[in-house]
């Protein structure tokens, strides 16, 4: 009856050894026998370690707490941090900070012009003093062209007397270390870009980030502007300039995480370009082959995103209606907007544009006819250097009038200059009493003779 009982045991120990999950066979057995083998006392009474380990029960892994609620993408494999609820894990609303990117490049949109700070540089400072958890980038800005063909845009530009476009992407080395500037200064904090319109070189700042968020009505185009910088008449000379300020372009492109045939095919006319995608993984190619998209086929235009193609090929985190419906679509139903930053910036354009439109009568006022030149060519100087101080407080205001009229500081010295030789002249005539006016007669043209600029076509 013992030898019966002890044969059941042994086949019963069996049975579990091969439930087990199997392990690949030694070449050389281990010095110990396994704690899973059955061990049997001299009399062949099977050991109770084997029907002993079978009953340990094996503890349970944790589950992972639940992630909250987003509509969105996630950090993926982006860089910079992510603004997104499931990766923040705030416990409280979080204090959302605006930067406005608004208005026009290189006038309301600047860094550093002759050696002096932008605006952006307060506001810098701010976000360091106010301290918040996410910052919010928006963006509005456009060149004014609404035409395919550039050069024909460019045209109609100076027929309205509007700014040359490309006098607004020359200040593209500024634009880089802007965008450098803003990225790495407040790199502590999640960031988000709120496209509601990039048309042209502000482009640059709608991509520069890796999570972006779109309006409807937004656009995402016109950086084939960079292609044209690179000018002269020498081939290698045009080459060299124009491999530069594309690669300049590129760069900032990168600091979004875009890959290089996304980048060229924004900023490069002769670039194609189409996409792949496998899940949520977009895969840009310089082709036209690309089985989800295809989003440039010519070699005429840059690439060119709507909120609708940009959505559908993953460019853009989602469209957004506002910064409510964003802020919603990143995880939060409630957020505390700080506006100060916004203030600071909404602040200063005012201020310059108000002085401004002061410079323009100012300048209308230099430009009437001298009827005597006495008391008229007095005046005329007057007005020209009031132009010239304020232009002096506010660098904004005095490269609108560059861009504008080719205006520059040192063209308003020389006229000052002139207008004062052309006083002193009159002065010392009248006091040896030889009669005659001089000078000073005519419409009074600003650049004392010299190009109008590309505004004044």
């Amino acid at each position: 009856m013992l030898h019966l009982i002890a044969a059941a045991s042994v086949a019963l120990a069996l049975a579990v050894r091969q439930d087990e999950p199997s392990e690949p066979p030694a070449t050389d057995p281990p010095a110990e026998a396994p704690a899973s083998e059955p061990a049997q006392d001299p009399a062949g009474a099977p050991g109770g370690s084997d029907l002993k380990s079978v009953e340990v029960p094996v503890p349970a892994e944790k589950e992972a707490p639940a992630k909250p609620f987003t509509l969105g993408r996630t950090a993926d494999n982006r860089p910079g941090k992510s603004p997104y609820a499931v990766d923040t894990q705030l416990s409280a609303p979080p204090r959302v900070y605006e930067i406005p990117l608004v208005g026009q490049m290189g006038t309301d949109i600047h860094g550093e012009i002759n050696g002096k700070p932008g605006i952006y540089d307060k506001v810098i400072e701010d976000v360091r003093k106010q301290k918040p958890d996410i910052i919010l980038f928006r963006i509005k800005s456009r060149d004014g062209r609404s035409l395919d063909k550039y050069m024909d845009a460019v045209k109609e530009q100076m027929k309205d007397d509007k700014i040359d476009p490309r006098r607004l992407a020359s200040g593209l080395t500024e634009y880089r270390d802007l965008a450098l500037e803003l990225h790495t200064e407040i790199a502590e904090y999640p960031a988000v870009m709120y496209v509601e319109d990039a048309r042209g070189i502000a482009s640059l700042f709608a991509l520069a980030w890796p999570y972006m968020f779109m309006s409807p009505e937004a656009n995402i185009t016109g950086l084939d502007i960079v292609a044209s910088l690179g000018g002269g008449n020498d081939a290698d000379i045009r080459a060299k300039m124009f491999s530069a300020w594309t690669g300049i372009a590129q760069g900032v492109l990168e600091l979004g995480g875009h890959p290089i045939p996304l980048t060229e095919a924004l900023v490069r006319p002769d670039r194609k370009l189409s996409c792949s995608i496998d899940g949520r993984a977009t895969t840009w190619r310089a082709d036209t082959n690309g089985d989800w998209y295809v989003v440039d086929p010519t070699d005429e235009v840059s690439a060119r995103f709507t909120s609708k193609v940009a959505e559908e090929t993953g460019l853009t985190d989602g469209i957004a209606q506002d910064m409510d419906d964003l802020m919603y679509m990143l995880g939060y139903p409630e957020y505390v907007k700080v506006d100060t930053g916004k203030k600071i910036f909404d602040d200063y354009t005012a201020a310059w544009r108000k002085r401004f439109a002061e410079t323009q009568k100012l300048v209308e006022e230099y430009q009437q006819p001298v009827d005597d030149p006495v008391k008229d060519l007095p005046k005329r100087k007057a007005a020209m250097e009031k132009v010239r101080a304020i232009c002096k407080q506010y660098p904004p205001l005095a490269r609108m009038w560059e861009w504008r009229a080719g205006l520059t500081d040192a063209q308003m010295q020389l006229l000052i200059e002139n207008l004062t030789e052309q006083i002193k002249q009159i002065q010392k005539e009248r006091r040896g009493n030889s009669g005659g006016g001089t000078g000073g007669g005519g419409g009074g043209r600003l650049g004392g003779g010299g190009g109008t600029g590309p505004g004044r076509g």
